[in-house]
């Protein structure tokens, strides 16, 4: 029989092997009725005659008696184990914000709203213990753009940070030169942070100050280098602190401009969910721009929040920060860590789920996000092979979070339960 680990504030629990698909039983870390129906010989009533086939002790689970037991006591069949059950942590959630300033975040309002319902967030008790860092944009790239109206070629607008040649506007048959003018269209530029990424409450102010710092400036919305730069420092966040969860926040009022021959933002959100570690993008539109859905689609978030950005912008926006912490933090736990000396063994965890009315579920898992059923019960490791994180399925995920009594627990010591 192999042990689970112990320690202090988990549980032992007897596991059986599974009849078919998923365990769903009763359950009690005290040997009434165990999640897997307990055929040791802490609960044993049958009793077997030494040397023979006696019939191992019976739990009261819904998992039959063991299959053979020896001495009076009946112990358990071939087929048990014992495992440890440990309440689920959360995942701690990082979330590095890209925050639009361009020139006209300053129609209607909308940067002295978005600004205040920043300040409300990072404020709030409720996201004490969050990590949050900001970076804005149009970063300016430090190119003089020489004033130039007409133009056949990017060429004849200056250097490359310049620019670009404009097809002609409607009624105007001549080429202009957009100078936009030395916006940054270099995603190294929106790579380092304005403020680091830090847990709440302390870096609250940090944030605060950045943000009275700034105003909106720039002439073009560089949507693709910018968000690229976002992702490219998440990831190198996300790859020196693997226990937690990053995810980018990309807030902006306007459809991408400048920087035509530059990245995508739906190419950047995908390579970014694709990647290792996988990053999420999450998207506020501040304004109607349907633009921004594929942006969030392209990152794993659906679709984009869009707030009105003429009316109750400032309690949209951070109605929309509140629900992007809680769908971000709703579906990742830590993988629970043993003792000194002893190693993991990543085929021997399961995730219980015990709904408000009791009956605990034994969570089956499937190899990865793209296995995940479209409906029922499954979870998956973020890294195969080297995991760090569990993490519900969608399915999953919107069932266990509509549940607010939930309970999740890890169990460890018996053969995961795949679907």
């Amino acid at each position: 029989m192999r042990n689970g680990w112990f320690s202090s504030g988990v549980s032992r629990v007897v596991c059986a092997a599974a009849l078919s698909g998923a365990w769903i039983a009763a359950c009690s870390a005290t040997g009434g009725n165990t999640e897997f129906g307990d055929s040791s010989s802490e609960n044993g009533s049958g009793a077997g005659n030494p040397g023979g086939n006696g019939n191992g002790g019976d739990g009261g689970g819904f998992i039959p008696a063991g299959a053979g037991g020896n001495g009076n006591q009946g112990s358990g069949g071939n087929d048990s184990c014992a495992a440890t059950k440990n309440k689920a942590e959360q995942v701690p959630l990082d979330m590095y914000i890209m925050f639009d300033q361009s020139s006209s975040m300053n129609d209607n309002s909308k940067w002295t709203s978005t600004k205040a319902a920043l300040k409300a967030f990072v404020e709030q008790p409720a996201a004490a213990g969050i990590g949050v860092g900001i970076q804005y944009f149009p970063q300016s790239s430090g190119v003089v753009c020489p004033v130039i109206p007409f133009c056949n070629t990017d060429a004849d607008c200056g250097p490359a940070a310049c620019g670009p040649c404009a097809p002609p506007a409607p009624g105007f048959p001549i080429k202009t030169c957009s100078t936009a003018g030395g916006d940054s269209c270099n995603p190294s530029d929106y790579a380092k942070p304005d403020v680091p990424i830090a847990p709440l409450p302390a870096v609250g102010t940090t944030i605060i100050n950045s943000i009275n710092a700034h105003s909106p400036s720039g002439s073009s919305t560089p949507t693709g280098p910018a968000l690229q730069g976002a992702v490219d420092y998440a990831k190198q966040w996300a790859t020196l602190n693997p226990t937690h969860t990053t995810v980018v926040v990309l807030a902006t009022d306007g459809e991408p401009t400048g920087c035509t021959a530059a990245i995508s933002s739906v190419t950047a959100a995908a390579n970014a969910l694709s990647g290792v570690p996988s990053i999420k993008t999450f998207v506020i539109g501040v304004g109607d721009i349907a633009s921004l859905n594929s942006v969030a689609a392209a990152g794993g978030t659906g679709s984009a929040f869009i707030v009105d950005g003429s009316q109750n912008a400032t309690e949209e926006f951070l109605m929309a920060m509140n629900e992007i912490r809680g769908a971000a933090l709703s579906c990742s736990y830590l993988i629970p860590q043993p003792p000194p000396g002893e190693d993991i063994d990543y085929n021997a965890i399961n995730v219980e789920y015990t709904p408000e009315s009791g009956i605990s579920v034994v969570i089956p898992q499937v190899k990865s996000a793209a296995e995940c059923p479209a409906a029922g019960l499954a979870w998956y490791y973020d890294v195969p092979g080297a995991p760090k994180q569990i993490i519900f399925c969608d399915a999953t995920c919107s069932q266990v979070a509509k549940d607010t009594k939930a309970e999740i627990d890890v169990l460890v010591g018996c053969a995961t339960i795949v679907k």
